[in-house]
């Protein structure tokens, strides 16, 4: 399949469609892609983002599951998957879908930086002080995002 600029200004248009809280608009371009395209992880990345922003959490997590047995080297799609599945389904499932994730990317620091969300809100507060340590020992830009993350208020008087 040729990717052509109208292919690119239609997923273009879908996400700013999304991002204006126009999801009939955004869901008429991704319809009108050829049907060759609806498979791609470009096209199925673009209608996440749709469902994420028009908190379809259950269609979230259907494209997104779809894209990590598409693309399972990619971190950012279980990352996603995690993220529907907290708001559509519940913490605990989430978490337990980041734990698995946590074995297949050991230094994403940003699966380890939501298992440290997911963990303080569970309560699992020693979970938590271990995961968000790692996440910031990979990448220090965690330091600042956990001191003003409102999933880490029990434990952000120990933040460094």
């Amino acid at each position: 399949m040729i990717i052509d600029s109208q292919f690119q200004r239609r997923l273009l248009a879908a996400s700013g469609f999304a991002e204006l809280s126009l999801f009939q608009e955004a869901v008429q371009e991704l319809e009108e892609l050829p049907d060759a395209s609806k498979e791609l992880p470009a096209v199925l990345a673009v209608w996440l983002e749709v469902y994420q922003r028009w908190q379809k959490w259950s269609e979230a997590e259907s494209v997104a599951t779809h894209l990590v047995e598409m693309e399972p080297q990619d971190p950012n799609w279980p990352i996603a998957r995690a993220y529907a599945i907290r708001r559509g389904r519940g913490l605990a499932f989430a978490h337990e879908v980041l734990l698995q994730a946590s074995e297949e990317f050991p230094n994403c620091g940003t699966i380890q930086f939501n298992l440290a969300c997911y963990a303080a809100q569970l309560g699992q507060l020693d979970e938590a002080r271990r995961r968000l340590c790692r996440a910031i020992e990979i990448d220090k830009a965690f330091s600042a995002m956990a001191k003003i993350d409102p999933d880490l208020q029990s434990i952000r008087n120990e933040i460094a």
